[in-house]
């Protein structure tokens, strides 16, 4: 019964934070994956640490490429070929990415990054980026950004641009290999996964994605830990017994926002 009742409290602070209508804005269908962790919300026009201005798309994109290893200076990133490209407006990004060897096709995949010209399905003449967080069961981006429907504020949506670049490798759906069983060394306690959630390198969503578990697999958890990253109301990260973290938020552990019985505290 505790068990059902706290899967219920996580699944119910899930919905209550699932639409945001504002009067005159469409509706904002917001996606397990996202927040709003951008270091510099709230404030505009100023020059931020990768060379973009603060509180646009660009700016936006540059710190979710940060997360995932791929660190633009002064607007400018070397890419794979060993050419150095600038980054401007948004609408300029996937010539020079391409330009710098990177792939750009018309598939979305998570850490992909899309992008729309100037002018393309509403964007301004500059053009626009977003972050794709997800790709749903139709093929289409669900996508995080600054400065589309929110005026230089946060926002996501379900959309389908004409390009994406492909700065890092596609984070694929794998099982969690558990390693051998050895005398004295715990292997972790089993639960299940409730949603589809990333693997990152430590408990926070600065962490890189290492991989994503798909939503019902087994996994193995090792230890938790309260983190300044909060999801959903819980500050609450797993340890797995591959030594990568999740948001305990989409877990079957029965407990929110503070530690399970019988896990220990990392």
């Amino acid at each position: 019964m505790d068990r059902d009742r706290f899967s219920l409290r996580k699944a119910l602070s899930a919905l209550m934070g699932a639409t945001v209508l504002l009067l005159g804005i469409p509706a904002l269908t917001v996606s397990a994956a996202g927040i709003d962790d951008y270091p510099y919300r709230g404030t505009a026009n100023q020059l931020d640490r990768w060379g973009f201005y603060t509180g646009y798309c660009t700016s936006f994109a540059a710190f979710r490429l940060s997360q995932e290893g791929v660190v633009l200076h002064g607007a400018t990133l070397q890419g794979p070929n060993g050419k150095s490209a600038f980054f401007g407006n948004g609408g300029t990004w996937d010539a020079a990415a391409a330009s710098i060897g990177y792939v750009v096709d018309a598939h979305p995949t998570v850490g992909s990054v899309a992008v729309w010209h100037g002018g393309e399905d509403g964007a301004w003449w500059g053009g626009h980026v977003a972050y794709v967080m997800a790709v749903d069961a139709a093929g289409k981006a669900i996508v995080e950004e600054y400065n589309w429907s929110n005026y230089l504020r946060y926002g996501q949506r379900t959309t389908q641009a004409r390009r994406y670049i492909h700065f890092v490798g596609v984070a694929v759906a794998r099982p969690v290999v558990l390693p051998p069983k050895a005398p004295g060394l715990p292997v972790g306690h089993p639960y299940r996964t409730t949603d589809v959630v990333r693997e990152r390198s430590g408990p926070a969503t600065w962490y890189r994605t290492v991989g994503i578990v798909p939503a019902g697999q087994r996994i193995m958890i090792v230890c938790q830990v309260r983190s300044s990253s909060v999801i959903n109301g819980t500050g609450i990260w797993d340890r797995l017994s591959n030594g990568s973290y999740v948001t305990d938020y989409y877990t079957s552990t029965p407990a929110f926002n503070r530690f399970s019985p019988g896990l220990p505290r990392c």
